[in-house]
């Protein structure tokens, strides 16, 4: 006599399979999107990591350039009669384009640096008012420079603090945060300010209306240059931007100020 298995016991032994099959399956789910998240993570330190050793690539690359420019430019005490020497072809070709002056790749990494002659922008930090509304009058009316001038000066000797203690700006993006709304009267002129000179200008690549407005010393050849290299890794979306400031010191390049920031 063959006995059969009462409906409630199949019922729950199925409940019972079916809750095992689902909660597998959850399981599985769960570890499938835990390792895609883990080997996302891992890309994305991997572009990281790439786009900070390229954009330094970069630097180094640009810097070596430049330095081999300024040697065979031959004296640096005469450099200002060698007008069709290399290196001021250079100067020439930064004063009037963005594009890069050395760029390269290496397996799946690739940067891209340009230059920038601070010496021949007008610098915030040393400008003074006067100088800053001079400059801000070519693009602005006069009540408007006055007013953005005047708050950059008070911003740089400390008197928006009530305090007698400088506080120069240490980036534009510093200038643009600092100014908010006001920012955005400064894009005419935007490529004629820089926070990375020292009070000296290069009269010979310095635009007419950075002339009028400095009140510092002259000079036949830059004192400041500012490698901009940015880095990245194919396919990744983000970069790395390295900003090196630099003093020209004869024929070489002395580091003076570093800025990193993702793009």
């Amino acid at each position: 006599m063959t006995r059969s298995i009462p409906r409630t016991r199949r019922g729950t032994a199925l409940l019972a399979t079916l809750f095992a099959v689902t909660l597998l399956a959850t399981v599985t789910a769960m570890a499938s999107r835990g390792a895609r998240s883990t080997a996302s993570l891992t890309a994305n330190r991997r572009a990281q990591t790439v786009a900070r050793l390229m954009a330094e690539s970069g630097v180094i690359a640009a810097r070596a350039h430049i330095e081999s420019l300024l040697r065979h430019a031959g004296d640096p005490d005469a450099l200002q009669e060698n007008v069709d020497s290399d290196f001021d072809r250079l100067l020439t070709a930064v004063s009037t384009s963005n594009a890069p002056v050395i760029a390269d790749s290496l397996d799946d990494g690739a940067f891209a640096a340009t230059v920038v002659n601070a010496s021949a922008r007008l610098d915030i930090n040393t400008a003074g008012r006067e100088g800053l509304e001079t400059l801000f009058r070519t693009v602005l009316d006069a009540g408007t420079a006055q007013r953005i001038a005047s708050r950059l000066d008070a911003r740089v000797r400390g008197n928006d603090r009530g305090e007698a203690v400088r506080h120069p700006f240490e980036s534009l993006d510093e200038v643009e945060a600092f100014l908010g709304n006001d920012a955005r009267w400064l894009a005419p002129v935007a490529e004629q300010l820089t926070v990375d000179g020292d009070g000296t200008i290069d009269r010979r690549h310095a635009p007419r209306s950075v002339l009028a407005a400095a009140a510092g010393s002259l000079s036949d050849r830059p004192t400041r240059l500012v490698i901009v290299a940015r880095g990245w890794q194919r396919d990744a979306l983000l970069s790395r931007e390295i900003q090196a400031v630099f003093a020209v010191q004869g024929t070489e390049l002395r580091l003076v100020r570093w800025r990193e920031m993702s793009r």
